[in-house]
């Protein structure tokens, strides 16, 4: 079949009512992993065990380029003045007074940033690496240069955890509520540093004016919601006659963060903010693709005024990720990531008897029903498949159609093919790039597969043309159909704009599907059944279940429950006080007199 083309022009708003739930669903922010089996340059390191991977890792004298500036590069431009200065050993806080200003879109002749030397975070001290090997941080639009980040070094590592460990006594001291009004604090830095935030999201991720604006939502939400933790917290309590029993919640002590590209604000809130309100201290491994937005995350923390060590950062690829968990006072590791790493973070961490929770790849199916609303449920599976360009766990790459609604999906190519693919900073892009060169590459491979494999291309990204920008990492929102689930494109996750789709005879053969791959993130079924909702929500076997929407990252208390391969520790669906916390029961009896 003739590969059907889509536009890069914007498309104005049609009088459909069912745009804006599309819209809604396309910009909503969800979890995800970083890409699986990036290309890198080796260096002397296994290139897949780090939270993720880069395309361009060399030494840092062996870099030569037209773009590297000599001195000590920064950002320059209004909306990221609020950038660190790469100033050794000088705290980032003095650098910040600028008063708050409104977040507002930055326009396509914003002044590009100007690239930076990205610091460690070491007990409250910004430092320069001595790493002789670094990673250069390419615009996923225009490959430009934008940041260089270190492979730290073991002295770095090592003085990161030490810090954690020393300042993690005196600061669990300080008790549960100044702790919390610490934290509460850090939700009005977030919302000052927001322009400067949305800025780096558009930048350096490809991510759109809304998806960058709905993940500072989220975050902020992650952060009140650590706040707000339940009374369980302070423990329970019994009386026996004379004897009383009663149970403490005390903090783990270090804790590590392993966080992925593609939501570099929000997923490493969903664990910081609660590690410190129980007292432990906390080391994070952002993702060496973001560095920006963990520089300005620790800008936030710095203004906090928390001791020295209480939390810090250290940047790298797989030699910081082996360095961290190799580090004997480190007792709970919180990963986000790829399953191949994940699988390898989740082996060390048990080996060396650390706590650990691993939160990985996803393959999210949606049942479509012949008694589905039509028109609504193609918008939203189309939103959910082609968001943030696909580079998210809980998308919904996976389509299956029962009986005669396989007739609709010439309807979901017109719908898909609407959608506009651009760079982050057009306000009217719907889809964005992908993180890097090298994931652009695997998601057309993946491609390539399918249709060697016998499936069919219906909505063809491949070689898509961005006006403009022709040197960026775009593929158009893709559909395949007539896949078999022996198909590579159907076993693993592609993480990209790119949907799948089934064909089966009844309700019983999808659900049957479902349970039958490995992955365990999240499904949808849309019908307008109560008998099949409740059918499908009962037999299902994955962990977060959908009825007429698309399955988001849990917001809020809402618990994630993943399960099978996407999930790797004690309890999916755990409080995550009770992760970074240890239980003591403690049985008093008083003698009378």
């Amino acid at each position: 079949m003739e590969a059907l083309q889509y536009s890069t022009e914007h498309h104005g708003h049609s009088s459909n009512p069912f745009d804006k739930s599309l819209q809604d669903i396309l910009h909503e922010d969800i979890a995800d992993q970083p890409v699986r089996q990036i290309k890198r340059v080796r260096i002397n390191q296994d290139p897949e065990v780090a939270g993720e991977r880069s395309d361009q890792s060399m030494p840092l004298e062996s870099q030569q380029s037209p773009q590297q500036p000599r001195q000590e590069p920064q950002f320059e431009s209004e909306q990221d003045a609020q950038y660190p200065q790469p100033r050794q050993n000088k705290s980032l806080r003095p650098q910040h007074t600028r008063p708050l200003q409104p977040c507002r879109r930055p326009s396509l002749t914003s002044p590009a940033p100007t690239p930076v030397v990205t610091r460690n975070l070491i007990g409250n001290e910004l430092t320069i690496s001595k790493s002789r090997t670094w990673i250069n941080v390419l615009d996923p639009t225009t490959q430009k240069f934008l940041a260089r980040v270190p492979e730290s070094t073991l002295a770095e590592i090592q003085a990161a955890v030490k810090a954690a460990e020393t300042a993690q006594p005196s600061w669990n001291l300080l008790g549960i509520s100044q702790r919390r009004s610490k934290m509460l604090a850090l939700v009005d830095a977030i919302r000052s540093h927001k322009p400067a935030f949305q800025r780096a999201l558009q930048i350096e991720i490809g991510k759109t004016w809304q998806d960058a604006d709905a993940e500072i939502d989220r975050a902020l939400d992650a952060v009140e919601t650590a706040c707000s933790s339940p009374m369980e917290i302070f423990g329970k309590h019994w009386n026996n006659n004379k004897t009383e029993i009663f149970t403490l919640h005390q903090p783990m002590g270090v804790c590590v963060s392993i966080t992925p590209f593609n939501f570099p604000l929000m997923i490493p809130l969903w664990s910081i903010p609660i590690a410190l309100i129980c007292g432990n201290s906390v080391v994070l491994k952002p993702s060496e693709k973001a560095p920006s937005v963990s520089a300005l995350l620790g800008d936030c923390f710095m203004s906090l005024n928390l001791p020295p060590g209480v939390f810090n950062i250290v940047h790298g690829a797989s030699g910081a990720v082996n360095k961290l968990l190799a580090q004997p006072s480190v007792s709970a590791v919180s990963f986000v990531g790829s399953e191949i790493v994940g699988e390898r973070v989740f082996d060390h961490a048990k080996a060396t008897r650390k706590r650990v929770q691993v939160e990985s790849a996803g393959k999210n199916h949606g049942v479509l029903l012949q008694d589905a609303v039509k028109s609504k449920s193609l918008y939203a599976i189309a939103g959910s498949a082609f968001g943030s360009a696909g580079q998210r766990c809980m998308a919904l790459s996976v389509l299956v159609c029962v009986g005669p609604t396989a007739d609709w999906i010439d309807e979901l190519v017109t719908i898909a093919r609407s959608l506009k693919v651009g760079c982050g900073l057009d306000s009217h892009a719907d889809v964005g790039p992908l993180i890097t060169a090298a994931a652009k590459e695997r998601v057309e491979a993946m491609i390539d597969t399918a249709e060697a494999e016998g499936a069919t291309i219906m909505l063809d990204g491949r070689n898509v043309s961005v006006p403009g920008y022709p040197l960026g990492n775009f593929v158009g929102p893709t559909i395949i159909t007539k896949v078999k689930p022996y198909m590579q494109c159907y076993q693993d996750e592609i993480f990209g704009p790119v949907l799948v789709c089934l064909e089966v005879d009844t309700l019983e053969e999808a659900i049957e599907i479902v349970n039958e791959n490995r992955f365990g993130n999240g499904c949808t079924l849309f019908t307008t059944s109560p008998i099949h909702a409740q059918a499908f929500q009962l037999k299902v076997n994955v962990g977060q279940v959908g009825i007429n929407v698309p399955v988001l990252a849990p917001s809020g208390p809402v618990a994630r429950t993943s399960n099978k391969d996407s999930y790797l520790g004690a309890i999916s669906g755990c409080n995550q006080w009770q992760f970074f916390t240890t239980v003591k029961t403690v049985t008093t009896l008083w003698p009378s007199d």
